[in-house]
């Protein structure tokens, strides 16, 4: 399994993974030239892109949806309640017959890797994370969340990496010149992680399997990679976790991560 993070963040996101010979995207919130331009990097395409997997219908995550589907034969797997939401120019550009809704809780087989939606807490219709298996190895990816419940931890525990949301800075947040009312829905249940509450929730998560987390959706004004790093270093010494013992990644908004292969 293979995985590089195209974008994150809330001007766009975008996924890209190849696992049981085939190419997905998680997302497509990102230009497609973009998205083309930033695979070109890495010396790859998406050239047979087989399936996107969707989170929710915010726009920085399906904004280019169409122009992809127009391009590329694949299927899109998402929640009833993302179908639904998602704005009809975009979605009466593309065969229904293209949609595959899924559920919550319900495994998906493919040939040669697994795939298991989950429920994530944020305002949308009915967002999903995703839980990636193949070989034995297992990928979760949850962004935009404001909780994740204890008793539905088994269902994204010990795997070998994660993409998990450390969206803000709390004190930076409060001190922004954001709107009362934005703020509260950032740091509500259904709003977003804060780098304490993303760090305290992984490592929670984490067991002997996990080697890789990757730091998604962090905010270009309420937060900077050296706040979500420190944050995590503190929550995982405090508890006496070697942080050192993962490799931390922070994903960011303007540029393609590395190639991460989970194995």
């Amino acid at each position: 399994m293979q995985m590089i993070v195209l974008a994150s963040g809330s001007k766009g996101n975008a996924t890209y993974l190849e696992i049981g010979n085939e190419k997905i995207l998680i997302d497509c919130g990102l230009s497609y030239r973009q998205i083309v331009s930033r695979l070109k990097e890495h010396d790859k395409t998406l050239d047979g892109l087989t399936k996107v997997f969707i989170t929710h219908e915010h726009s920085d995550h399906v904004s280019e949806l169409g122009m992809l589907a127009k391009k590329h034969e694949c299927e899109i797997y998402l929640s009833e309640g993302t179908f639904n939401g998602i704005n009809k120019t975009i979605r009466y550009t593309i065969d229904v017959n293209r949609f595959k809704k899924i559920s919550s809780e319900v495994l998906l087989k493919f040939s040669g890797y697994d795939v298991m939606p989950f429920d994530i807490y944020h305002d949308a219709q009915q967002p999903l994370g995703f839980r990636f298996f193949e070989n034995g190895k297992s990928l979760v990816y949850m962004t935009d969340t404001g909780y994740f419940p204890m008793k539905k931890y088994d269902i994204i525990s010990n795997a070998e990496a994660y993409v998990i949301e450390s969206n803000h800075e709390v004190e930076m947040l409060l001190e922004s010149n954001r709107p009362w009312l934005l703020k509260r829905r950032i740091l509500d249940d259904e709003g977003h992680l804060s780098n304490e509450d993303s760090a305290n929730l992984l490592l929670n998560l984490a067991g002997d399997r996990t080697k890789v987390i990757i730091l998604a959706h962090l905010s270009e004004e309420c937060n900077i990679e050296t706040k979500a790093i420190d944050a995590y270093n503190k929550v995982f010494i405090d508890q006496g976790v070697d942080i050192d013992s993962y490799r931390l990644v922070v994903a960011r908004q303007n540029e393609a991560s590395e190639l991460i292969t989970i194995e």
